[in-house]
């Protein structure tokens, strides 16, 4: 099965997670790619797959037939709530020529807004048809390491053991909830969950959320002086008093404070916000610059305001600036291809942070893909293909220098 086939298998599977649900799977359409994926790995004949049904996660063992190091691939099986997940068809366009691409009902694709389509002039894209999402993220990162071990279970090439793990919803926070190192336990790993082939990131945001719940005093308007306090009211003052340091106003190294939540009126109002910084100082002071105005408040509103913060993730550039072998020859095992590495942050968050700081270094490797969680994504073809490659030489990278790493198990 090639990797195209192997992709449009999986988005006709509809695996939009549910942010509702505290557990995992949220979604039933999780289960039945799940079960596919586990009958792909034993018609691969690879020798360990186990499948935890309960928590909706597959994970397989290829034994290596060297004493070379341990490897680990991981691959989220959910989609993005954003846009539809359902009933995906995907529009095929061959030796793309750089005009816009209606995708239905007017619907373009223009590379004057995504100017990466001028990246992929006389290849293939693969799009939606305007009116759901693709699946790229992360349904080609499944592809991709299904296509390596392909590959591996095909060729004599020497190589150590290559894990593989696919995790439930990534997408809502959830991914490493029930995540099993007695089956997953290389001596380092990759999630496949990046953007445009070549990529390669190790560090990301810190990341925290804050819920700000205000209890305020309603009475008519003819007769509220010196006794309403306005619970609405208050919310727009809280958020005007942040610096306008915003996801729309930031890029690259830049941090934010993102309201992402506000429902109120005079009597009660919340707001969620999330907090993220990429250096350690800056977080800390983000959620003490929100500390210092809501403390002011209070004063002011007779403390009808509750803060709670809550830290949800830290940056793994902590764990994996220190492991310089794995940086070093992952650059190499791109550049061996004559693609040329690109470094950059992750401007959220992966399953390969948290496992990161479980002791598995996990960076992250780029798909090809584009324009996640919206109606406007798409993949090229060729960089899909170029991507499993990259997986490829990172094993082939390590087993050809023995890379000296201590193993997890």
């Amino acid at each position: 099965m090639n990797i195209l086939e192997r992709f449009f298998k999986y988005v006709s599977i509809d695996t939009t997670s549910d942010s509702s649900k505290m557990d995992t799977p949220s979604t039933k359409g999780q289960i039945k790619l799940a079960d596919l994926l586990v009958e792909e790995l034993k018609n691969l004949n690879i020798d360990m797959v186990h499948y935890d049904k309960e928590h909706c996660y597959v994970y397989g063992l290829l034994k290596g037939n060297m004493d070379l190091p341990k490897i680990g691939f991981i691959s989220h099986l959910d989609t993005s709530e954003d846009a539809i997940g359902k009933d995906i068809h995907p529009n095929i366009i061959y030796n793309y020529d750089g005009t816009d691409v209606n995708l239905s009902n007017d619907i373009i694709l223009s590379p004057k807004v995504y100017p990466d389509l001028n990246n992929h002039l006389g290849k293939t894209l693969i799009t939606s048809n305007g009116k759901t999402l693709l699946g790229s993220d992360d349904k080609a990162g499944i592809a991709e390491i299904m296509n390596m071990l392909q590959y591996f279970t095909a060729s004599n090439e020497e190589h150590g053991d290559i894990f593989v793990c696919f995790t439930p919803d990534e997408e809502i926070g959830l991914g490493c909830l029930h995540f099993d190192k007695n089956y997953f336990y290389p001596a380092l790993a990759y999630t496949i969950d990046g953007s445009s082939l070549g990529e390669f990131s190790y560090e990301n945001f810190n990341a925290a959320t804050a819920i700000i719940n205000i209890k305020g005093v309603s009475t008519h308007c003819g007769s509220a002086k010196g006794i309403m306090i306005n619970a609405g009211r208050i919310a727009t003052i809280i958020n005007s008093s942040l610096p306008n340091e915003t996801p729309e106003n930031t890029e690259n190294y830049e941090g934010f404070f993102h309201l992402d939540e506000i429902t109120g009126n005079v009597s009660n109002a919340t707001m969620k916000y999330l907090i993220r910084d990429f250096d350690k100082k800056n977080f800390e002071q983000r959620k003490q610059v929100l500390i210092t105005i809501i403390e002011t408040l209070n004063k002011k509103y007779n403390n009808c305001i509750e803060l709670s913060i809550k830290d949800t993730y830290h940056n793994m550039l902590e764990v994996i600036s220190k492991e310089t072998f794995l940086i070093e020859n992952t650059l190499k095992a791109i550049s061996n291809l004559e693609i040329t590495p690109e470094v950059i942050p992750i401007r959220g968050g992966t399953d390969g942070t948290k496992i990161s700081f479980e002791g598995i270094p996990c960076p992250n490797i780029g798909t090809g893909g584009h324009n996640f969680h919206s109606i406007y994504e798409y993949i090229c073809l060729e960089d899909m293909e170029k991507a499993s490659e990259i997986l490829i030489s990172i094993v082939k990278q390590f087993s050809k220098n023995n890379i000296k790493i201590k193993n997890k198990k």
